[in-house]
């Protein structure tokens, strides 16, 4: 899943995450379709990186919650991106980070734009990573360790 993400910012983005952008090969004729890749990475990044936090927590038991928590922040980061909070956010963080930080953080609330459909597709990854967490088979009982 998280590949998946990946493949579609480095291909399919005229802008690509900071961080994304000394491998970008985006291609004009992807970029263009919006409307096929749009949504794909918040679906991707909350699925995959849900089950990681997810199957790494500890005590097991606490995989749901851990999830719970990625989601919760997933939703937030981009509710940020919202005119609403991104020009706040951009002036305070802009003066307070060093110029090589915001330079890496900076774009995802300047060039960001909030959208309902990565909205919608944050939860909806999330909610099936989650699912996939309950119903997942616990090896070992966390009260006999």
């Amino acid at each position: 899943g998280m590949l998946a993400a990946v493949a579609v910012y480095c291909f399919a983005r005229l802008y690509p995450p900071g961080l994304l952008e000394p491998i970008q090969a985006t291609h004009p004729v992807l970029a263009a379709q919006t409307f096929l890749f749009g949504s794909a990475p918040s679906f991707f990044y909350t699925l995959s990186i849900g089950l990681l936090v997810g199957v790494c927590a500890w005590p097991l038991s606490g995989a749901r919650l851990h999830c719970v928590v990625w989601i919760s922040l997933a939703v937030c980061l981009e509710l940020t991106q919202h005119p609403t909070f991104a020009e706040p956010i951009a002036a305070l963080f802009s003066g307070m980070l060093p110029g090589s930080t915001w330079e890496v953080v900076g774009p995802y609330w300047t060039r960001g734009a909030f959208d309902q459909l990565d909205l919608v597709a944050t939860v909806l990854g999330g909610s099936i990573a989650l699912a996939v967490l309950t119903y997942l088979p616990m090896e070992h009982n966390d009260e006999s360790n």
